[in-house]
């Protein structure tokens, strides 16, 4: 499968992908999604899953994006089980396009417990982060209910 890189001009979330920013170590990097230790942690391991292809937000995913958003939560999931003990509890999802600092299609990744304060914590919260096994079945479901 040959993935065309589309970037953004700007978008930080676009260097990293493309390997152009270089004060970013990628954990896990192929030709769809890469990965890295979110700089500022909300937990004591908390990663961004980033699609290479410049996706604004998650409301302008299609049918042609479920491979990519389970790829993502596959990816979001070992990266957190190389790290965590069996049984701790984590969440994976997207903030908000009106929350989120960069308009690029990135998943959150977290081991719980959250480490950060309690105005940052309300951003995990249900009514506002979608998690990602939530939003795949969203998305099939608008794909396949038109």
């Amino acid at each position: 499968m040959t993935v065309t890189l589309k970037s953004h001009l700007g978008c930080p979330f676009c260097n990293i992908a493309s390997g152009n920013e270089k004060d970013t170590l990628l954990v896990y990097d192929d030709l769809e999604v890469c990965a890295f230790q979110y700089p500022n942690p909300d937990s004591d391991n908390h990663f961004i899953v980033l699609s290479k292809v410049h996706i604004p937000d998650y409301n302008s995913l299609t049918e042609q994006d479920i491979d990519l958003l389970e790829k993502m939560q596959t990816v979001g999931g070992r990266l957190l089980n190389q790290v965590i003990e069996p049984g701790t509890p984590i969440r994976m999802g997207f903030l908000p396009k009106s929350l989120s600092p960069v308009n690029h299609l990135h998943m959150h990744c977290l081991a719980l417990p959250l480490t950060c304060g309690w105005m940052r914590r309300l951003l995990y919260k249900p009514l506002i982060f979608f998690d990602s096994k939530d939003l795949i079945g969203e998305v099939k479901e608008s794909c396949y209910n038109l």
